[in-house]
């Protein structure tokens, strides 16, 4: 009695190699072109964090009555932001140096009096505002540079 084997034939294993040869590549593209859009998903969201967390503390620091800090701190900006140990950056180095280490670099902007329309318009009574903006710079998955940005118009309460 002779037994009958059970296997592939060379054409099988042909059939089989090609068509993972053809799918192969396909697939690792596609799956490269998911982690990418994951990564940048990733990138986005932590710097919006981060651009929060500043101009969360920018917000806290415009409604305090602390000395050094309130809406009219922002009239010198540079002292505000800079001072070296009270200043909005010193304070805030070590909540964003996680950041930092991801290449995460943020800028805080503050503009001039305007009024609640956003525009100077040189009347005292009027030009009660300060427009705040928080730009997050990073790198994007593919390399390039993007940026998140957040504003925000704050007064005196």
């Amino acid at each position: 009695m002779t037994r009958r084997r059970r296997g592939f034939t060379l054409i099988e294993a042909v059939i089989v190699v090609l068509a993972l040869g053809i799918s192969l590549p396909t697939t690792l593209i596609w799956l490269e072109e998911a982690n990418q859009r994951r990564a940048e998903g990733v990138n986005q969201t932590r710097a919006s964090a981060l651009a929060s967390l500043v101009m969360e503390h920018v917000l806290a620091d415009v409604a305090s009555r602390e000395p050094g800090l309130g809406f009219d701190a922002l009239a010198d900006s540079a002292t505000y932001l800079n001072h070296p140990t009270s200043g909005l950056t010193a304070r805030l180095a070590p909540m964003t140096s996680t950041y930092s280490s991801m290449g995460m670099i943020y800028a805080v902007g503050i503009g001039g009096l305007v009024s609640k329309s956003g525009v100077a318009t040189g009347d005292a009574t009027q030009d009660l505002f300060r427009v705040v903006t928080v730009t997050v710079s990073f790198t994007g998955a593919d390399g390039t540079p993007r940026t998140a940005v957040m504003q925000s118009m704050v007064t005196s309460l």
